[in-house]
């Protein structure tokens, strides 16, 4: 349960060593004031996003919203509050084309329609013969869309090239508008800036370029521009596990770590962006109180993390393989949205409520098949003043080992960077 005096300790804390400044007594010590360095961590943190208009709004929409007032919930909401609304932007192909495999693959519209068959006998006569006419227009055209985007489709080769340079090279032969002009102003970084971004800015950026297709559990997102042209875009969340943070750094310091969960830069920047974005955003990113970063590079995707090892971040190995499974349509899913399944609150309502394990029992009933994925390289980069540099390094759970390096399908080390 949060106590709306949680903000204004933090704000407190913040404000001790300006007040005593001013006198010779010393402030007095966390212990004395019975509070934990991770609560003042937080509480500062807390304090540093937002001021006390917003704030209030924040505790307001978090009241209508989730009835009590809990530290994740109002955290939420001053994220909303704080989140810059960004510019009008229309949503790029790959967004428009990943909301249709969501309504097309939607289980509560399945759900719907086999609610009517199985009580057709009940239906209109007239209403039952428009469905009928309508499934079949819809299985006509369905059929017709999937021959015409399987004519020409290629996958992706396998050369040791990484995804997102594969998407870049491929869309340096697009047409795009103004072309000259951005390569132009990418020539070099005298013109860019980087800045935070909404939500739906970042998306188009990812969603047409990133290997995964999903914005993950993106909470904060900054974006490269060069001019007024959007060339780049990372995002952060908590992406890792519940567990990653004290992994790496402990408790005590679990509050300052985040995860940097997408990223991508588009085919004319600059060939450089990818770590001047990462580590300005990563630097804005200390003003909201996270100071150690996760990174993950995935090579079935032909990622060995190049960008992180040019932002001078630590190799920490590879990551325990993660459960996921397999439907019988041929998708494969992280295991760990079964927990997701086992709930049913749309409408907002709860219809259902299983364990994980009923869930899953009812997944391999359904066919689908569980399976361990493979690991992911291990990234952390650490920022903010010097003291806080070293205290996090000396925190580091880990071993610092040497990068891993690209090899070719042939087995050959290769330059090409991703």
């Amino acid at each position: 349960m949060l106590h709306t005096g949680d903000w204004h300790i933090g704000q407190t804390l913040r404000g001790y060593s300006r007040e005593y400044e001013q006198v010779t007594a010393k402030p007095p010590t966390l212990e004395e004031l019975n509070i934990s360095k991770a609560q003042s961590s937080k509480w500062q943190r807390l304090a540093r996003l937002i001021d006390d208009d917003s704030f209030e709004e924040a505790l307001r929409r978090a009241k209508e919203t989730f009835g009590e007032l809990t530290t994740a919930g109002v955290l939420r909401m001053v994220k909303e509050v704080v989140r810059p609304r960004g510019r009008d932007v229309e949503s790029d192909i790959n967004v428009t084309a990943a909301e249709l495999v969501r309504e097309l693959d939607s289980p509560h519209r399945r759900e719907r329609l086999d609610e009517v068959i199985r009580l057709r006998s009940r239906l209109n006569p007239t209403v039952r013969r428009q469905l009928i006419a309508s499934l079949k227009n819809a299985t006509e055209h369905l059929a017709a869309s999937r021959l015409g985007l399987s004519a020409d489709f290629k996958e992706s080769p396998s050369n040791g090239k990484a995804h997102q340079r594969l998407i870049r090279e491929y869309m340096a032969t697009q047409p795009e508008a103004d072309l000259e002009e951005k390569k132009r102003l990418a020539a070099d970084f005298k013109s860019a800036t980087v800045r935070e971004i909404s939500f739906d800015e970042a998306k188009n950026i990812i969603m047409a370029n990133e290997w995964l297709g999903n914005m993950g559990t993106t909470e904060w997102t900054y974006g490269l521009f060069f001019g007024k042209y959007l060339a780049g875009a990372t995002c952060f969340g908590s992406t890792a596990g519940t567990n990653a943070a004290v992994s790496v750094f402990g408790a005590a310091h679990e509050h300052k770590v985040i995860t940097l969960c997408r990223g991508a830069c588009v085919h004319w920047a600059h060939p450089h962006s990818a770590s001047f974005l990462i580590t300005a955003a990563c630097k804005a990113m200390t003003e909201k109180g996270y100071y150690a970063v996760l990174g993950y590079s995935t090579e079935a995707a032909g990622e060995i993390g190049t960008c992180y090892q040019s932002c001078g971040w630590n190799y920490i190995g590879p990551s325990s393989p993660t459960e996921q499974y397999r439907t019988p349509d041929g998708k494969v899913h992280d295991s760990r949205q079964v927990s997701g399944l086992a709930r049913d609150r749309t409408g907002g309502t709860l219809k259902y409520k299983r364990s994980r394990a009923e869930q899953k029992k009812l997944l391999l009933e359904q066919g689908c098949e569980f399976f361990e994925g493979t690991a992911k390289h291990r990234y952390v980069g650490i920022y903010g003043d010097r003291r806080t540099k070293r205290i996090l390094k000396a925190a580091l759970r880990w071993p610092v080992l040497p990068y891993p390096k690209r090899t070719t399908v042939e087995g050959s080390v290769s330059v090409a960077s991703a």
